[in-house]
């Protein structure tokens, strides 16, 4: 679960802006003008963001409003070609500057040996990923075509497996429940503490398979009367799932969190984050809940923020060739960060916190007092 903002957040890894083919009518455009791109299914592809092989109105939708956000006004269909082909080129930019950061030969491939050498968790992760053809090499092509959600889950059967070794190891006992104080698991680089979402100091085996399965898919929400639950990674996919939940429940007024353990992709992330916040829905944590990371950036979009004494809530540093401690404060990287805290009510000190608190690796579960120093709850915890 380390690794979620580690890859969201730094920025040569930031995921290409989904885009849109709708649009306004222009009578005075080309042909070649209004060609959306030289491979249909490439813009499929960009437009299908859950990756289901159909784009639905709310992934259109989510394209639109980040095209219309981004230039002012409703495009032409020029307009969005031109959108569409500098987000291209801007994508394949990033994915080459992250290929030249770890590129010692400057080959622009990342070889075996330049690989071996890799000492950053997540950047050894996402090569392994990226490699497509498995020939221990990593081209910037290969790079812009990684799945990253594909790539990231685990199947529900390595999740059974996962699950078994978990506790074939850890229950001494054989009685479904591993106790941190007395089966370890409990500090902080074992990290199956985590798994524990009552705060009983037990990892039971429901518990934690609950968990190994929320880490392990895209976001999700269930309605239940005036509150929608929330699950999962957030993805690319979200702005969307957000669109439908706000055009198809109106009686929604809550969005409650359960485990949101993180992001796969930041600029998304945000954005569905706004969407909410500017509908003036709250977000809710209950005693049970476990969010950290991106999860946590998305609960502070709510417009009130109630959470229950024994929530967990996660922070930490981003990464990548640079640390974020490493980079100035005055650097434009952190603006992003610091102007979306704005926009939802948020301290700039709460971001420089979370810079100090843990590095990208790992993770700071934040006290009462901190909760409340930075305006992260609105609502006084119940007594």
């Amino acid at each position: 679960m380390s690794r979620f903002k580690a890859i969201a957040k730094a920025s040569i890894l930031s995921a290409p802006i989904v885009l849109s083919f709708a649009f306004t009518a222009d009578s005075s455009a080309t042909q070649s003008d209004i060609s959306m791109t030289s491979d249909t299914s490439s813009l499929m592809d960009i437009l299908d963001t859950n990756n289901d092989i159909i784009v639905d109105p709310f992934e259109a939708l989510d394209a639109l409003l980040t095209v219309e956000n981004e230039i002012g006004h409703a495009p032409s269909r020029k307009e969005l070609n031109e959108f569409l082909t500098a987000q291209k080129k801007e994508a394949l930019k990033e994915y080459r500057q992250f290929i030249a950061a770890f590129d010692r030969n400057r080959n622009e491939i990342i070889d075996k040996q330049e690989l071996e050498r890799i000492e950053d968790e997540q950047a050894a992760w996402f090569f392994e990923a990226m490699d497509a053809n498995k020939d221990g090499a990593v081209t910037s092509d290969e790079a812009f075509k990684l799945d990253l959600t594909s790539a990231y889950f685990s199947s529900e059967e390595d999740i059974k497996k996962e699950l078994k070794e978990v506790f074939n190891e850890r229950d001494a006992d054989n009685d479904g429940v591993i106790n941190l104080q007395t089966e370890g698991g409990g500090d902080e680089e074992d990290r199956i503490w985590e798994y524990d979402l009552n705060g009983d100091n037990q990892v039971a085996r429901e518990e934690a398979r609950r968990a190994m399965r929320a880490i392990n898919r895209p976001a999700t929400f269930e309605i239940k009367g005036d509150t929608a639950h929330m699950e999962g990674v957030i993805t690319a996919a979200l702005p969307a799932a957000v669109l439908r939940l706000l055009f198809e429940h109106p009686e929604v007024t809550t969005i409650e969190m359960q485990i949101v353990p993180g992001s796969l992709d930041d600029e998304a992330n945000l954005r569905a984050a706004l969407y909410i916040r500017r509908q003036g829905l709250g977000t809710r944590l209950n005693a049970n809940s476990s969010i950290a990371s991106g999860g946590t950036d998305f609960f502070l979009a709510g417009v009130t923020r109630s959470v229950e004494k024994g929530a967990k809530i996660g922070v930490h540093s981003w990464g990548g060739p640079l640390t974020a401690t490493e980079v100035p404060r005055d650097d434009p990287i952190h603006q992003g960060y610091l102007d979306y805290y704005e926009a939802v009510g948020i301290p700039e000190a709460f971001y420089w916190f979370t810079l100090e608190s843990a590095p990208a690796e790992d993770m700071h579960m934040m006290t009462e007092e901190e909760i409340d120093r930075y305006k992260v709850r609105t609502e006084p915890a119940a007594p």
